[in-house]
C-alpha cells in the first residue's frame, strides 16, 4: 500500500470514530439550529432557529438605529438618530452560512466546521449604509440654519459726501465636507455609542464689499423739475416722495420699483390731503404729486443710461416735461421700474429745494464722457384738437354765472428718441417709447337761474312823500347777489384752474383721517379725470 493511501486510511478511520455514521448531522439537520459558538456582529445565534436569529439581529439594528448624533455648528447644535439617517443593515446570507455550519459539504468540511467552532467563536459581520440623500437634506434644513449671514458693505449720500461702511464677513456649514465627516463616524470604526461630531465651516464672503462700493462716486445722471405753482400740499407730497427714495441702494443686477418705495399713499406714510378732480368733482385725495416724482426719477435715470424695465406715460399731457419724458404710477398697475445693469451698487439721491425737485443717480462711470455725448428728442407724430367744450348747467346760479372747472387739453401721438453723438457726430438714434395722450373738452358750469330785475326807484320826492318806501326793515339780499354775482362774472380766471397744474393727473387716493388737514387748505387743482374712464384707476 502506498504512503498516500496509508493517511487517507488513517483519516478516515479517525472519522469514524468521531463521527459514527451520518446520524449526528441528520438530527442537526432536522433541528434546524445554529450551532454552538457562533455569533453575526455582536449578536450570539447559537442555538437559536432562523426565525429566532432573525428576530435577533432586527433588535440590534433596531437599536443601533436609535443611537443619537449631535452635529456641533458654531454656538448651535443639531441632534437626531441614526435612523434618521437612513443607517440600515446591507442584504447578507450570514444566517443560512450559520444554519448550514457543520451540516453540508463533504466530510472533511463538516469535520473542519466543527473543528473550528471547537477552536474558538465563529463571527460573521453586517455591513451598514447610510441614506446620504437624508443626512445631506438635515444638514441644508436644519444644520445650514446656523449659519451666520455676510453683510455687504453699505453706501450713502450724506451732506454731499459719501458715507461707506464696512462689510462683514459670514460663516456657512460645508455641506460636502460635514457629510463626509459624518459618514465617516458611522460606518467607519464606530464604537456603537451616540455620536457627537462638528460640522466643517468655511467663511461666506459678501457680494459687495467695501472695496467694490467705494466704486460708487460719480455722478451718471441727474434731472430736476419745477412745481412753482403747486399748492402748499402737493408741494409737501413732493418733498415725502423724495424722502422714502433718498439713499436708496440698488445692488448690480436688482430691479428698483418706484411703487415699492413710493406706498403706501397714506397719512400715517408722510403724505397730505390735496384737492384734486376725479370725474368731473373736486375730491380730498392723499399722495397727489407723486406722478411728478417719478417722473423726475426717469429722467434722471435715462441720463444715466440705466436700463427702463417698467414705464408708460400719462393719459393726459402734463406741464413740468416733454411730451414722452413723463414716467406715470397708479394703482398697481402703473409703475417705473428701472434695473442696475452695472457692475457697481448706485445710490440714488432725492431732494427738494426751492420748488424744485432733484434726483441724481450715483454709480462708477464707465462712459467716455469727453467725446461722447447723449441727447433725448421728442418726436410729434400727430395731434388731435380738443373736442367741443363740456356745458354743466347749474340751476343754483344766476344765468350770469360762468365758471371754467377744467382746461381743454390737447391730445398727441408722441416719440422719444435716444441720440447718441461722437466727437459732435451724431452716431445712433434709438427709439425709447410712444407716448399716446387723450384729448379732452374743456369743462364749464354755466348758470340757468333767472333774476328778476329789481324795479325802478321813485324819484326822491316821491322817497320824501313815501316814507313806507324807505323802511331801514327792507331785504336789501337781491342786490348784494347781484353783485356778487358780477364778481364771479367779471373774474372768472380765478375759479379757472391753471392750465399748468391741470395737465397733471391724480396719483392716488385714500381714505382720509378727520384730523389730517391739507396745509393751508389749498385745492390741489392739478387732476383731470374723464367719466369715460371709469373702469382706470387714478394716476
Amino acid at each position: 500500500m502506498s504512503r498516500r493511501r496509508f493517511i487517507l486510511s488513517a483519516i478516515f478511520l479517525s472519522l469514524s470514530f468521531l463521527l459514527p455514521g451520518d446520524r449526528l448531522f441528520a438530527t442537526a439537520e432536522e433541528n434546524n439550529i445554529i450551532p454552538k459558538g457562533v455569533f453575526i456582529d455582536e449578536v450570539d445565534v447559537s442555538g437559536m432557529t432562523r426565525g429566532e436569529a432573525e428576530a435577533a439581529i432586527d433588535d440590534f439594528v433596531e437599536s443601533l438605529q436609535s443611537r443619537g448624533i449631535a452635529i456641533l455648528v458654531g454656538e448651535g447644535m443639531v441632534t437626531t438618530t441614526l435612523g434618521d439617517l437612513g443607517y440600515t443593515v446591507q442584504e447578507n446570507d450570514n444566517i443560512d452560512n450559520a444554519l448550514s455550519l457543520g451540516k453540508s459539504g463533504n466530510l472533511i468540511k463538516r469535520y473542519k466546521d466543527l473543528k473550528d467552532i471547537e477552536q474558538g467563536n465563529i463571527v460573521y459581520p453586517l455591513s451598514f449604509t447610510l441614506n446620504e440623500s437624508k443626512l445631506r437634506d438635515i444638514i441644508v434644513t436644519q444644520v445650514s440654519t446656523y449659519n451666520i449671514e455676510p453683510v455687504n458693505a453699505t453706501i450713502a449720500r450724506k451732506n454731499k459726501e459719501f458715507v461707506y461702511t464696512d462689510h462683514i464677513v459670514g460663516k456657512k456649514v460645508d455641506i460636502e465636507e460635514t457629510t463626509g465627516i459624518i459618514t465617516n463616524s458611522i460606518l467607519n470604526n464606530w464604537n456603537r455609542k451616540d455620536i457627537v461630531v462638528e460640522a466643517a465651516m468655511e467663511d461666506d464672503m459678501p457680494i459687495f464689499t467695501r472695496e467694490v462700493v467705494e466704486r460708487c462716486n460719480t455722478l451718471l445722471g441727474t434731472f430736476t423739475t419745477e412745481y412753482a405753482d403747486s399748492a402748499e400740499g402737493r408741494a409737501a407730497n413732493l418733498a415725502n416722495g423724495a424722502r422714502l427714495i433718498n439713499n436708496a441702494v440698488i445692488y448690480p443686477g436688482e430691479v428698483f420699483s418706484s411703487y415699492k418705495y413710493l406706498t403706501p399713499f397714506t397719512v400715517e406714510n408722510g403724505y397730505y390731503v390735496a384737492g384734486a378732480y376725479l370725474q368731473g368733482r373736486v375730491i380730498d385725495s392723499v399722495g397727489g404729486g407723486a406722478c411728478q416724482v417719478t417722473t423726475t426719477l426717469y429722467n434722471a435715470v435715462l441720463n444715466a443710461e440705466l436700463e427702463i424695465v417698467e414705464r408708460q406715460p400719462h393719459s393726459m399731457t402734463i406741464s413740468y416735461v416733454d411730451l414722452a419724458r413723463d414716467a406715470a404710477i397708479a394703482g398697481t398697475y402703473k409703475d417705473f421700474k428701472f434695473k442696475n445693469n452695472t457692475d457697481v451698487p448706485i445710490v440714488i439721491e432725492a431732494y427738494t429745494k426751492g420748488r424744485r425737485i432733484t434726483f441724481n443717480i450715483w454709480g462708477e462711470e464707465t462712459r467716455d464722457t469727453k467725446n461722447r455725448r447723449v441727447e433725448y428728442v421728442t418726436v410729434v407724430l400727430s395731434e388731435t384738437p380738443p373736442p367741443a367744450d363740456v356745458i354743466t348747467e347749474d340751476p343754483t346760479q344766476p344765468t350770469t354765472y360762468r365758471k371754467v372747472t377744467q382746461s381743454a387739453h390737447t391730445g398727441y401721438k408722441s416719440e422719444l428718441y435716444k441720440v447718441v453723438y461722437e466727437n459732435d457726430v451724431e452716431v445712433s438714434r434709438t427709439l425709447i417709447n410712444k407716448s399716446n395722450y387723450a384729448a379732452a373738452p374743456r369743462y364749464v358750469t354755466v348758470g340757468t337761474k333767472v333774476v328778476e330785475e329789481e324795479p325802478e326807484k321813485p324819484d326822491d320826492s316821491e322817497e320824501a312823500n313815501n316814507p313806507e318806501d324807505n323802511d331801514p326793515s327792507e331785504d336789501q339780499e337781491p342786490k348784494e347777489d347781484e353783485d356778487q354775482d358780477q364778481e364771479e362774472e367779471q373774474e372768472p380766471e380765478q375759479n379757472q384752474v391753471d392750465e399748468s397744474e391741470a395737465n397733471e393727473e391724480v396719483e392716488s387716493q385714500s381714505v382720509i383721517p378727520e384730523n389730517k388737514t391739507n396745509p393751508n387748505g389749498h385745492l390741489q387743482s392739478d387732476i383731470y379725470w374723464d367719466s369715460t374712464w371709469d373702469m382706470e384707476d387714478p394716476e
